[in-house]
């Protein structure tokens, strides 16, 4: 079976590809982590164009050595990429939708912990606590405190 990526080109050799990766689907952020993962085996070169990214991978060690007798094919790679790619952008985006709940919960607990001096502005409560106040829900988050 035979595997189909985007635009890859790949050098003489096979040890290093240039991968063209669309701006508008993958940040540079995400780009950059995905190539940090890859950094013991792989070195990356990232280069901007108007709307693409272009990632050049290589094989950090071309031949075979003691440490590493066996030495993948940089298409061997390719399906790790492009999944550490998927992984990246995914995080980010997540981090980006639950910055605000994070936030919530961090100032929460250094309020109630008595460690800021003066609480957050805006409220804690739980929009969906108030409208489901007979809910029986195994955790209730509350801002008064227990006597």
């Amino acid at each position: 079976m035979s595997v189909q990526f985007g635009p890859v080109e790949f050098d003489d050799q096979h040890t290093a590809a240039t991968i063209s990766i669309d701006k508008k689907i993958y940040s540079k952020s995400a780009v950059l982590r995905a190539c940090y993962w890859f950094g013991k085996d792989l070195y990356c070169h990232v280069k901007e164009r108007d709307d693409l990214l272009e990632v050049t991978v290589g094989l950090r060690v071309s031949s075979p050595t003691l440490d590493q007798p066996k030495i993948r094919k940089i298409d061997e790679w390719l399906p790790e990429i492009y999944d550490a790619l998927l992984d990246s952008q995914l995080r980010i985006e997540i981090q980006a939708e639950t910055a605000g709940v994070r936030e919530l919960i961090v100032a929460k607990a250094f309020a109630e912990s008595g460690v800021l001096e003066d609480p957050p502005p805006g409220t804690f409560d739980d929009p969906v606590a108030r409208s489901d106040a007979e809910s029986s829900d195994l955790i209730r988050i509350s801002t008064r405190s227990s006597e």
